[in-house]
């Protein structure tokens, strides 16, 4: 199974390693020398249990630039990207998770799009009716600080 990973921050790049001890993994990202570290199996995340399996274990993981790359042909795409909230607003930011839809949606539009990027309450539904699809789904990000691919 071909599953992608839109962003590898704190959370992109725990799932995408768990992910890849069993399935091929493609981690796309926007900044370079993240996906250059990545691929050479450093950590950009300063986590040592992060560190740890991608210089330990066998991880079927690759990063990459490319949103066609990382969406052709995937199975999944799970999104995880920042959605920065404004306390002025009282608003997050959800921009980056619009524009990876839109991506997908161009390049890969039956595949099943899992958010786990914070998002306000309706946006999942709102989304759904948009882009016409009902392959969206929301599952919470809940990682344990300074722990995120421990086992629990």
């Amino acid at each position: 199974m071909k599953i992608a990973i839109a962003g590898t921050g704190y959370v992109g790049l725990s799932i995408a390693v768990l992910l890849a001890q069993h399935h091929e993994v493609v981690a796309l990202d926007i900044v370079s020398a993240k996906v250059d570290m990545i691929n050479k199996r450093i950590s950009p995340i300063h986590e040592a249990e992060l560190q740890d399996y991608l210089q330990n274990k066998p991880l079927n993981l690759r990063a990459t630039l490319s949103k066609e790359e990382a969406y052709t042909g995937a199975d999944f795409v799970i999104i995880a990207t920042p959605t920065d909230y404004d306390p002025v607003t009282n608003h997050f930011n959800t921009g980056s998770v619009e524009a990876v839809i839109q991506d997908v949606m161009a390049i890969n539009s039956q595949v099943v799009m899992v958010i786990k990027s914070t998002i306000p309450v309706g946006f999942v539904e709102k989304a759904r009716q948009q882009y016409s699809t009902t392959n969206l789904l929301f599952s919470p990000e809940f990682l344990r600080e300074g722990h995120p691919i421990q086992v629990v």
